[in-house]
């Protein structure tokens, strides 16, 4: 396989497969409320389910920092082998885990300590997985690139969802069915590990190695120099997340919990809205290559701020073909805007420093506003009654999000600008490395060549004259 193509692949495979691990929880939230929350009504259920579902969330901020100190102080290819296999172990377990009329209050004890394993292992994916891929790719199209990554979280949750589907389909009576998607993902995980095993260290990553510019303490060091782009990136995983988990986890919640459709038909409408969602982060990320970041990530926060709530005032409509209309628009606002992000604060930091403020910054983001999103959401419909509510959440996030890059526009603008230019010259130099590499291992080998086949003609002489001496 072409090892550009292998390394494009490993990452997105990866990427695909642990953001199933961490989002099928959501696609079977109301069957794992039955099995560790009995007892409670229908809607206390749902809303522990929701909790133990955020409080993943919690440690992905502390992952970040671990897993940015790992990519950035000893390799972005260790950093996501590392995130694979912590994925894969909780979720296999998860599926394993005894019900709580078995083992009382350890099930959803267990329960939330697997949710806080996953939380970890999950910060070093997404943005990580675009950090490896645009490092090794040289910058070409980052922005689409990028989109590319962020789209391949949401076909993790789509193929989530299809087993959700077939699931629901074979086994509609099986209490336990749920069991089968978490020890699928498991077994799933392990292909994905032995394919991150089988790449190569970025280039940018051996240079900075190479010439010693790794960091001692990456997180402390970001901490320091990188306050402005901390602050706006966490902005930013607040409103994106908002949106794109409010996709992913509240849909299935809000078409059987308060409009009681049949199971398959919600998430027959989660699938849809992730398809969507899906091809616009691509398309997105194309635009910002052609537009910029800024101005990109601007239009799209404002949209969501204009259309959100007509979205979700058409999603509490009978009518099909308005649901249709509005899962349309609202996940296409999700994508718009989730598939700029990447890129936008990737480029608010340097190389050396990249992976850990993305990774923490992000994370604590999304930990804040995306992990909440489905919870905040069905809390504000029981507590209004009216079922649009959620759009305000939205919108909020979004609004705080512009406000703040209104009021920073020439910092941010700079720091896209600086660390654009940073990356242009790193990637000289790292092509230039991997020019130089490959003449100096060329030239080694022709004088291998030269050494095995004067070795070669001594060692046949010396065959001659002993056979000529036995003749003899």
């Amino acid at each position: 396989m072409n090892k550009r193509r292998s390394i494009f692949l490993s990452a997105i495979s990866g990427n695909i497969l642990e953001y199933y691990d961490f989002t099928v929880y959501a696609v079977f939230a109301l069957a794992i409320g039955k099995t560790f929350f009995p007892g409670d009504s229908e809607i206390v259920q749902v809303l522990a389910t929701l909790a133990v579902f955020a409080v993943g969330f919690v440690t992905r901020p502390i992952g970040g920092i671990i897993f940015g100190y790992i990519a950035d102080k000893h390799g972005r290819r260790v950093s996501l082998i590392v995130s694979m296999l912590g994925m894969t172990i909780p979720t296999f377990t998860m599926g394993l885990i005894p019900a709580y009329s078995e083992i009382g209050y350890l099930a959803p004890a267990a329960l939330v300590f697997m949710r806080l394993l996953q939380g970890l292992c999950i910060s070093g994916e997404g943005a990580g997985a675009a950090i490896f891929i645009l490092e090794h790719y040289q910058n070409l199209r980052p922005g689409f690139t990028a989109g590319i990554v962020h789209a391949s979280n949401i076909a993790g949750t789509l193929l989530a969802t299809i087993v959700g589907i077939i699931l629901a389909h074979f086994f509609p009576s099986l209490e336990f069915a749920w069991r089968f998607a978490f020890i699928l993902g498991g077994v799933m995980g392990l292909v994905g590990f032995y394919f991150r095993l089988r790449v190569s260290e970025t280039p940018i990553f051996e240079m900075l190695a190479e010439k010693k510019k790794t960091l001692k303490s990456p997180f402390f060091h970001v901490l320091k120099t990188a306050k402005s782009s901390m602050f706006i990136t966490v902005c930013l995983g607040a409103s994106a997340s908002s949106v794109v988990y409010l996709i992913k986890t509240y849909i299935t919640i809000y078409y059987c919990n308060i409009l009681h459709f049949d199971d398959t038909i919600a998430r027959s409408y989660l699938a849809y809205s992730s398809i969507v969602m899906m091809c616009a982060m691509p398309l997105s990320g194309h635009i910002s290559d052609k537009i910029g970041r800024f101005n990109m990530i601007s239009l799209s926060s404002a949209a969501v701020v204009i259309l959100a709530l007509p979205c979700f005032m058409l999603l509490s409509c009978e009518n099909a073909i308005e649901q249709l209309i509005a899962l349309t628009v609202l996940a296409i606002l999700g994508g718009m805007l989730a598939g700029t992000a990447y890129i936008f604060v990737i480029s608010l930091f340097s190389p050396d420093q990249r992976f850990s403020g993305v990774a923490f910054s992000y994370n604590l983001g999304i930990a804040l506003c995306g992990g909440t999103s489905a919870g905040i959401s069905r809390w504000l419909v029981e507590i209004t009654g009216v079922y649009y509510s959620p759009a305000f959440y939205i919108m909020l996030t979004s609004s705080i999000f512009l406000i703040v890059i209104y009021i920073m526009r020439d910092t941010v603008k700079q720091l896209l600008e600086a660390n654009l230019s940073h990356n242009k010259s790193l990637s000289k130099l790292a092509t230039a490395g991997q020019v130089q590499g490959a003449y100096v291992a060329q030239n080694r080998n022709v004088h291998n060549a030269r050494e095995n086949s004067s070795t070669e003609a001594t060692a046949a002489a010396i065959a001659r004259k002993s056979r000529a001496s036995k003749e003899v």
